[in-house]
């Protein structure tokens, strides 16, 4: 990976070490509602371009139902999206979710004691990062 490739990676990474953690403890939790705050699109010819998420129509939430093994977006987005999700595992403070769907595959790694959350997307060619925050979504809310 040539210089210019990692620099909006370690933009990303500044970035993230100088924020302070704006989610919610999720322990426990089988509902969660996430916000990807920051996010870095990068191609296979190297040229890569870091800015809000929604600039890449990227939901603001995002429904994660744990147990019924399934990603959507919330009713008030206008998206209308859902995603199953292949994998969830529960180690050592983290949730990971994997899964594939519509020739792209995704992985999120959520801190359980924090709520931070990083995602990451893989298509042909193509590759986005994400991070943002979860909280727990309580029954009832929208």
């Amino acid at each position: 990976m040539n210089r210019r490739a990692l620099l909006p990676f370690l933009m990303v990474g500044a970035f993230l070490l100088s924020m302070p953690v704006l989610a919610d403890d999720v322990t426990g939790a089988s509902r969660l509602l996430c916000s990807p705050a920051q996010a870095t699109r990068c191609y296979a010819d190297g040229e890569c371009s870091s800015g809000p998420p929604w600039k890449w129509d990227i939901p603001m939430f995002i429904e994660i139902d744990l147990d019924g093994k399934k990603l959507s977006t919330t009713e008030a987005s206008g998206h209308n999206r859902s995603t199953p999700i292949k994998q969830v595992l529960r180690e050592d403070g983290l949730i990971f979710l994997q899964g594939v769907e519509g020739g792209r595959a995704f992985s999120f790694v959520i801190t359980e004691e924090t709520g931070f959350l990083s995602v990451g997307v893989a298509a042909e060619g193509m590759a986005v990062a994400a991070f943002g925050g979860c909280t727990p979504k309580t029954e009832g809310s929208r």
